[in-house]
């Protein structure tokens, strides 16, 4: 499978194997006490290091997985999703605010985590951008198809991850539109992995320094 086949739009989902949040979730309520997110995410990225016996993994890309993937269950939880697959306006609500939130399936009201690509940088529009985290999410849409969600983080000063911009196929064309705070007007990713400006026409295309994907996540739950 290619870096950037995950943007694809598919009828069964791309997801390899199964997450251990659940497990994680549940022990954790056992205890009787209130839990934090944060508390829940230090506690999958503990699992995922354990079980890491090789160390072969990219420290930072399985700390981010281990976030990631615990928010985005908790978030199916409590009805805090994004699926924009749904939104008939720009404003990114989340599902709970959603009409037919009721009746949405278990995979339209999840952010399933496909990979984390790093990317050490690129430009485009004499725009720098430096140790870039893509991180690539699937979501179920009306017609239950899966379709692609992605956003960019970096990490700042703090040695924190902030995000800075986010994307989906808002046309159904294969092209993910992204919303990237350094311009005030869209780019698109290509299924090929280049990001193009609309405006001038210039591309760039990404270069893939490290990728982390669920098939090798999934080994570590075995």
């Amino acid at each position: 499978m290619g870096d950037f086949d995950s943007l694809q739009k598919t009828k069964m989902s791309k997801r390899a194997g199964t997450s251990n949040v659940i497990e994680l979730y549940r022990q954790a309520k056992k205890t009787n006490r209130s839990i934090t997110l944060t508390e829940l995410q230090t506690l999958n990225i503990e699992y995922l290091q354990k079980n890491d016996i090789r160390r072969k993994i990219n420290s930072t890309l399985l700390a981010l997985w281990g976030m990631l993937d615990m928010k985005s269950y908790i978030d199916a939880i409590f009805g805090n999703t994004i699926n924009p697959y749904f939104l008939n306006t720009k404003d990114l609500l989340p599902i709970k605010d959603l009409p037919e939130y009721t009746y949405l399936s278990d995979e339209s009201r999840l952010l399933n985590l496909l990979d984390i690509k790093y990317i050490k940088g690129f430009e485009l529009e004499g725009v720098s951008f430096n140790e870039v985290f893509l991180v690539t999410y699937e979501i179920a849409d009306k017609d239950n198809y899966f379709r692609p969600y992605v956003t960019f983080l970096t990490l700042n000063q703090d040695n924190q991850f902030i995000e800075f911009g986010y994307g989906y196929d808002t046309n159904d064309n294969g092209n993910v539109e992204l919303f990237l705070s350094a311009y005030n007007y869209l780019v698109y990713l290509t299924p090929k992995g280049t990001i193009l400006s609309p405006l001038s026409g210039k591309m760039t295309k990404l270069k893939i320094q490290d990728i982390l994907t669920s098939e090798e996540i999934s080994r570590l739950y075995k």
